[in-house]
């Protein structure tokens, strides 16, 4: 569930590019890059500067997959080498592909282009039509298609599981287009695809195809609308993006992208018959009920609308909690909800909220996570992810002693100084006066 706003780390080897088929005047076969060797590949190409190379293998990699978030990511490798025009048709490739966040442009830099320019004229006209719809209530929807599609393509790969792997594929081309972007951000390979859904959880998934009564899913997302109702008032900001329920890889409640909110369905499958020999622990503890679906939307929904422009901060761990606790936060504030949990009742004690504190404090300022924020059950000591308490704990003092709630609330979701939000609370001992970003 990490901020939507920075550019995905994507993208791609060279030697991947080459398709299975070859010769003879045969078609080559529909090509999915492998995201994990794309990361490796997009970083190793920024930390050298060769952001023009970057884009090209960016829309090679894309050819056949055509999600957004790597059309975005091209874009911003253009953009570091003013090839402006290039970004603003990368963009409208963006919004044919789905990409729905109106505020978009506030991530590249002013684009200079002539004021007449055809191209981006258009863009905004198409910015501003998107924000139009996506400020009413009424455009949120729990899009349950890709889970529907799921089934058949599944239930082939189990039957040959030497074919699960092109069925798996051919569910990421000829299924619903927002699961190629959840490709990208989540699933990361085919091979992860058959990993966890055909090799080592068949059982839960077939087990899932039953969870989703429709009855049930109306009344959650009934309840997360008149939550989103709520925030409306406190926001005159808001808008309200589709949420696409998908079937994960069980690595995943809910994310949050440009083109909407993802909930991975395989995270909501829990209740007194849930089978759970094939789960991990992490898994067991973690599978969420129907019912957590609002609390979890909303969530979701508050990354959506973050625009932080914080550029020396931006990848600290301050930044990181914030960005997380302000969901939670903001999710106990519209619905009403209190929010309650294991990691709250361990700060309960004070000797473990003395230790949090005091570790936080030495790492606040600097880019390391891992014991913070996406832990899973890989910490011993603690309860997993302390960082989304720590960040509500902060963000949830900060709206409290602010005189201007609205003020507060644009502040927590826009703020271009993640310190500002520290000092504003009753944490701010944390911060001294003057501490350098640790890398």
């Amino acid at each position: 569930m990490r901020n939507r706003g920075r550019a995905f780390g994507l993208l791609a080897a060279l030697a991947a590019l080459l398709a299975a088929c070859s010769g003879g005047g045969r078609e080559e076969a529909p090509y999915l890059p492998d995201m994990n060797a794309l990361f490796l590949e997009y970083n190793r190409l920024d930390s050298l500067g060769r952001y023009a190379e970057l884009g090209d293998r960016l829309l090679e990699e894309n050819r056949d997959l055509r999600a957004s978030e790597l059309y975005l990511a091209a874009a911003h490798a253009y953009q570091r080498v003013g090839k402006p025009d290039t970004v603003v048709s990368l963009l409208h490739h963006a919004i044919d592909a789905g990409m729905a966040n109106p505020k978009i442009l506030d991530k590249f830099d002013a684009l200079e282009l002539p004021v007449a320019d055809p191209a981006l004229n258009r863009l905004y006209d198409r910015l501003d039509s998107i924000d139009g719809t996506l400020a009413m209530v009424s455009n949120f929807d729990l899009e349950m298609r890709s889970m529907a599609a799921f089934w058949p393509y599944f239930d082939r790969a189990l039957a040959d599981t030497a074919q699960a792997r092109s069925q798996l594929q051919a569910f990421i081309l000829s299924g619903p287009p927002e699961l190629r972007d959840y490709y990208v951000i989540r699933y990361g390979s085919i091979n992860q695809m058959y990993g966890q859904m055909i090799n080592a959880a068949p059982g839960y998934y077939r087990y899932l195809e039953g969870q989703f009564n429709p009855d049930s899913l109306r009344a959650m997302k009934a309840l997360a609308a008149r939550w989103m109702e709520t925030f409306q008032t406190l926001y005159s900001e808001a808008v309200f993006p589709k949420v696409y329920v998908v079937p994960g890889i069980l690595n995943s409640g809910g994310t949050a992208s440009e083109m909407g909110m993802f909930l991975g369905g395989d995270m909501y499958g829990k209740s007194a018959g849930m089978p759970t020999e094939e789960l991990n622990d992490w898994q067991r503890n973690s599978i969420m009920g129907v019912t957590d679906l609002p609390r979890l939307t909303l969530h979701e929904l508050m990354h959506f609308q973050q625009n932080y422009q914080d550029d020396v901060y931006d990848d600290t761990l301050l930044a990181g909690v914030i960005q997380e606790g302000v969901c939670d936060f903001l999710a106990e504030l519209c619905s009403g909800i209190a929010m309650q949990n294991e990691n709250l009742r361990f700060l309960e004690d004070p000797a473990n909220h003395m230790q949090v504190f005091s570790d936080l404090q030495v790492e606040l300022l600097g880019v390391d996570t891992s014991k913070w924020l996406y832990n899973g059950d890989a910490v011993e000591d603690r309860p997993h992810d302390l960082g989304y308490t720590v960040g509500y704990l902060i963000t949830k003092s900060y709206y409290e002693n602010q005189a201007d709630k609205p003020q507060a609330v644009w502040d927590l979701l826009n703020t271009d100084d993640f310190t500002s939000i520290l000092r504003g609370s009753d944490y701010a001992g944390l911060l001294p006066q003057s501490r350098p970003v640790t890398r």
